[in-house]
């Protein structure tokens, strides 16, 4: 299994509608950019602060989504 397909299941698990996930990938990778020591519960803050109010983000979930982004991005240099 890649590591898209367990980000997609584990979302799916805490609720997440599969047409929300982008959305959801996207807001969490610009939290993350450029700010390697934030942790856990500072990115779920600040997708609770626009709108994310539902979803809280485990530190496993948030090592899964920087892998697969730094392996998307090592191959696919547009990935962001």
């Amino acid at each position: 299994m890649d590591l898209k397909s367990i980000l997609i299941e584990r979302f799916e698990k805490k609720g997440i509608e599969p047409v929300l996930i982008p959305g959801l990938m996207k807001n969490i990778l610009a939290t993350l950019k450029g700010r390697p020591d934030i942790t856990h519960e500072e990115v779920s803050e600040k997708l609770r602060y626009i709108g994310w109010s539902d979803f809280d983000l485990d530190e496993n979930t948030m090592q899964i989504i920087i892998a697969d982004y730094e392996a998307s991005a090592s191959t696919h240099p547009a990935y962001m």
